[in-house]
């Protein structure tokens, strides 16, 4: 069957006409979707003219000269053309080869990005490794929400972040895993949402070290509105006017966040810190309105409909354009890996889907008008793995989720660690997988800063929540039915705790998420210390204090506590050094 033009120009812009739900059942795009999506990537489709005149300009760009190319180490590849007599320079500029033949059959020896070099013309290429570096044996961690922790201001910084990792470093930690510490709106100090940044390559200053007048309080909940102005002058107190106070701003937050790592590396974290990188950006934010034509413009981010969420999701943000990376030589993307990944650390990417394929709908339109739009998966992968061997750092997806066919089996050859998070390990029938089935190649995590807490979820806070907002969700039956699942995979054949005893459940929780394959455990703060209530629920922007949410205590303080020592002893019994 001969295809539409208008489905010829939405495929050959990547545009996937027809997608799998989470059913497994086929959905096909409407053609006004497609032409909506289209005209948002400056396509127009309206009429068989302006369809012509899109591809044609689709054709042009693909016969251009890419600004870079990516290749994996020492596997042969194919020239750019009018590169079959070149120069192969290296980063210091400096020739490593001038046989452009043995090049192309033999490919490059060592990780790097290079400069072929053919008269006036050059092309970066950057060359990844196999692999992304691997954990040796098996060891645990702790997820902190920074804002949460307990130390002379309103709200916790990097100076408290520093204090908590030697202390979690001492108690036998090897790894403290983050929400994002991207940069927020200063304009607007009082608006705190880590995964909806201004910007994915500057820092978050508010968390940087000030003095403030600040006392310490005994509120469970931090006011932004009062908190973050406060630091915010708080700050600008302190900014010496040797630089524009934007430059103070991030030094300061990349010297602070240097320390937590040092600190981390002091205290003998084989890891230290896992950053996470958010999917995307506010389209109003820094970095989307310095450089429009990079980025998705009239395009939001989100997902499809499914059983969760039957009309679809727009996250209310946007991402990298497809076209835009291209033409940039990926610059911004290889720009942002090297502003979050730490130096012998780790990075967690959200929504890692992204890296293939991202949902994108029309501004304007409702979620369930939109499509897949596919992006440079190997050319992305092969830049992550290299920015992560420059690091010496592992690097995490988050792949929770239906997944694009493919897309494990292409992260495990990469070496990239998936996340097998316990509320959603299960087999085809609802029941939790036994330890042993958890993949070699995932982190474990007791819960994330969107699900319930394991004692919330016992308990059924996240129940009353869902009945206060009217989110649906589990009845009260249908959880009785998952605690009877979750204590027989979990509690050795003990007697089941009571619904109101969430204590023995998160003991009994660590210890079988000690006994999986994982190379890595991270426990959030928030499950260490029992605590019911979760930083964030998805869905919500004021209706729960999402954000909000103080620990109650310092976590040294916490660290003595009886029932946290005796987690940490479980935790340290099967994956101590």
């Amino acid at each position: 069957m001969t295809m539409a033009p208008l489905h010829m120009l939405a495929a050959a812009a990547g545009i996937a006409r027809l997608w799998t739900d989470a059913d497994g059942v086929e959905q096909q795009v409407s053609d006004d979707s497609l032409r909506a999506i289209l005209a948002a990537l400056d396509l127009p489709a309206e009429e068989p003219a302006e369809i012509m005149e899109s591809w044609r300009r689709l054709m042009e760009r693909a016969m251009r000269m890419p600004c870079l190319i990516t290749v994996d180490c020492a596997t042969p590849f194919s020239l750019p053309d009018g590169f079959d007599s070149a120069i192969l320079l290296n980063e210091a500029g400096a020739v490593v080869e001038r046989d452009t033949s043995r090049i192309s059959s033999e490919g490059i020896a060592e990780p790097g990005y290079y400069q072929l070099v053919a008269g006036d013309e050059t092309c970066t290429i950057a060359v990844a490794p196999e692999r992304c570096r691997q954990l040796k044996g098996r060891c645990w961690g702790v997820a902190v929400q920074i804002p949460s922790l307990r130390g002379q201001g309103d709200f916790g910084d990097f100076a408290d972040l520093a204090r908590a990792v030697t202390s979690l470093g001492k108690a036998g930690a090897n790894a403290v895993a983050l929400s994002p510490v991207h940069a927020l709106s200063i304009d607007d100090p009082g608006r705190f949402a880590p995964y909806s940044p201004s910007s994915r390559i500057a820092l978050n200053a508010l968390l940087g070290e000030a003095e403030t007048s600040a006392n310490a309080t005994s509120d469970p909940l931090i006011d932004w509105t009062q908190a973050g102005p406060a630091k915010l002058e708080a700050l600008r107190s302190n900014f010496d006017g040797a630089e524009d106070f934007a430059t103070f701003l991030q030094h300061n937050a990349r010297a602070g966040l240097d320390r937590v790592q040092q600190a981390a590396r002091d205290a003998g974290m084989a890891v230290g810190l896992i950053a996470d990188l958010a999917v995307g950006v506010d389209p109003a934010g820094m970095e989307a309105q310095n450089d429009p034509g990079l980025f998705l413009n009239a395009l939001g981010i989100g997902a499809p409909p499914d059983p969760l969420g039957p009309l679809g999701q727009d996250w209310g943000l946007t991402s990298y354009s497809p076209f835009g990376l291209a033409d940039s030589g990926f610059a911004p993307f290889i720009a942002m890996l090297r502003a979050n990944i730490p130096t012998g650390g780790g990075i967690r990417i959200d929504h890692a889907f992204g890296l293939q394929r991202l949902w994108v709908v029309p501004r304007g339109r409702s979620a369930r008008d939109g499509a897949y739009l596919t992006y440079p998966f190997d050319d992305l992968v092969r830049l992550v793995k290299l920015e992560a061997w420059r690091a010496d750092a592992i690097v995490i997806a988050e792949d929770l989720g239906t997944r694009p066919l493919g897309f494990v089996d292409a992260l495990e050859e990469a070496g990239i660690y998936g996340m097998a998070v316990l509320p959603f390990s299960r087999d085809e029938d609802g029941a939790f997988l036994p330890a042993e089935d958890y993949r070699e190649t995932a982190v474990a995590m007791s819960a994330t800063h969107d699900v319930a807490t394991l004692a919330g979820w016992w308990t059924g806070r996240d129940l009353e929540w869902n009945r206060q907002l009217d989110r649906g969700g589990q009845t009260a039956e249908e959880r009785a039915v998952d605690r009877k699942r979750l204590w027989a995979a979990i509690g050795d054949s003990l007697p089941q705790p009571a619904d109101d005893d969430p204590a023995p459940v998160v003991d009994r929780a660590i210890a079988f998420l000690t006994q999986t394959p994982c190379p890595l455990l991270i426990v959030p703060m928030e499950d260490l210390a029992a605590l019911v209530e979760q930083p964030n629920l998805p869905g919500t922007v004021d209706e729960h204090p999402n954000w909000r949410r103080r620990l109650p205590a310092p976590v040294d303080e916490l660290l003595r506590r009886e029932d946290v020592a005796r987690r940490i002893a479980l935790l340290n019994a099967e994956r101590g050094a």
